[in-house]
């Protein structure tokens, strides 16, 4: 699934460089944090667990998510294997910070 290297396909490749949206830019800064190993306490993880992560992936969820995403879902992985978040914790933020969105967007759509 992860190596298509060779296959027919009559998707076109992107050949240009798009611009990167902050929070991907953030993904990446994460990448960087939690595998360098001068960080306090060494690496949190390695590029090699970030690649098993990734591959991991369901098929139809690999093809549906873009590069960063891909990194997003196995760094999250990643650091609920090893203990670092807690996933129920994590989830309560993300509802929290979903029903904060949507707070700011509707009260912006009334002005």
């Amino acid at each position: 699934m992860h190596d298509v290297g060779g296959r027919p396909s009559a998707a076109k490749v992107e050949r240009e460089q798009h611009p990167f949206a902050p929070w991907e830019v953030r993904v990446d800064a994460l990448m960087m944090v939690l595998t360098d190993a001068a960080r306090p306490g060494g690496p949190l993880m390695t590029t090699d667990e970030l690649r098993r992560g990734v591959e991991a992936l369901p098929p139809a969820e690999y093809e549906a998510l873009g590069y960063y995403q891909r990194w997003l879902r196995s760094l999250i992985a990643l650091m609920v294997e090893k203990g670092a978040i807690d996933a129920g914790q994590l989830a309560r933020r993300v509802e929290a910070l979903a029903a904060e969105h949507e707070r700011e967007h509707a009260a912006g759509a009334h002005e």
